[in-house]
């Protein structure tokens, strides 16, 4: 039986004194540079963080910029699993150089498995227009109008993974749990529109991208400020009670949210994430896509509409002419 009295290996060490300064030392400096790092704690430049002012009872009221802007809406169309860019837009000459060899830098095998031979593009690439922008003989229509785009090519990420290089490019992150780049501009500027949600993400309606709601979601940021999901096939979700629960039931579990939000907001008073609840509640009367949406928006029926995959869809015309007063941010996501 172990003797209580006996000191262990790890007690007898902790004893010796160069042990105990040592540690002690530690313990205090660490105190100290804990008090001093907060004492010299300021905002950059000696001025406060930018931060909108939100009224939690409308947080979606309109708030103006700190700087001038000349865009009036967003709309982001994200393309999991598009075109290449490498056999579009995106000109690598060191392609063609190092087709069928090993990428170099690269193990042999990674966590997604073999590193497979680089590959050239499969179409040639010309000067187009009179900026000469490298494009690929793929698009040469689209190839003839590069001089009215605007291109970004510096963009890099961490990881070849879809689900982490989607949080990468939708919320800036490649873990999860931060908002997504419409939850922010939503939170920052809220909405001129009083009809339909500050922020829209029209997904495919085959199914969401790898990363499903991370790249529309408000992350940790209240929930007054997430993506509301519309889809051209069907209403948006949870407009009604399923069969199986009775409206007795339904009815209960709302009042018990209610009160637990109200419990809540007394001990945190402003705590918007009740107002995220209350706008799921409300959309049967506040988001009425099918009923309403092109009305609001303004736009004409027959023009706006085209096929894709045998479903009819009702996004954009010819002059990429979408979104019209009203919607602040909008993010369509098609898998193609």
């Amino acid at each position: 039986m172990t003797n209580p009295e006996q000191l262990s290996p790890l007690g007898r060490r902790l004893l010796d004194r160069r042990s105990f300064l040592h540690t002690a030392g530690l313990s205090t400096t660490g105190l100290a540079l804990t008090s001093m790092l907060a004492a010299d704690a300021k905002p950059v430049s000696g001025k406060a963080p930018i931060r909108p002012l939100i009224d939690p009872n409308n947080p979606h009221a309109a708030r103006k910029p700190h700087f001038e802007h000349a865009a009036k809406q967003v709309l982001v169309i994200y393309c999991p699993g598009a075109v290449s860019h490498v056999d579009t837009f995106d000109y690598k000459p060191a392609l063609a150089k190092l087709d069928g060899q090993k990428p170099p830098g690269l193990p042999e095998v990674t966590f997604e498995g073999p590193t497979g031979n680089i590959a050239k593009p499969f179409w040639e690439f010309k000067p187009r227009d009179e900026t000469g922008k490298m494009v690929s003989d793929l698009i040469p229509h689209l190839a003839q109008q590069v001089d009215d785009f605007c291109f970004f090519h510096a963009m890099t990420t961490d990881t070849s993974a879809h689900p982490q290089g989607e949080n990468f490019i939708n919320a800036g992150f490649t873990m999860e749990g931060f908002p997504s780049f419409g939850s922010w501009v939503t939170n920052a500027l809220g909405t001129e529109n009083q009809e339909l949600p500050a922020f829209v993400a029209i997904n495919d309606p085959r199914g969401l991208a790898r990363s499903g709601k991370n790249n529309f979601g408000n992350g940790f940021l209240p929930a007054a400020f997430q993506g509301t999901d519309f889809n051209a096939k069907n209403p948006p979700n949870n407009l009604n009670r399923p069969g199986t629960l009775s409206a007795d039931a339904d009815r209960g579990t709302i009042n018990l949210l209610q009160r637990l939000n109200a419990r809540h907001l007394e001990k945190y008073p402003g705590d918007s994430d009740e107002f995220g609840f209350k706008g799921a509640l409300d959309k049967t009367t506040v988001y009425d896509f099918n009923a309403t949406l092109l009305y609001l928006m303004r736009l004409d029926h027959e023009r706006l509409t085209f096929y894709h995959n045998g479903l009819e869809r009702r996004l954009t015309n010819v002059h990429g002419q979408v979104v019209k007063d009203g919607l602040s941010t909008a993010t369509p996501s098609f898998e193609t």
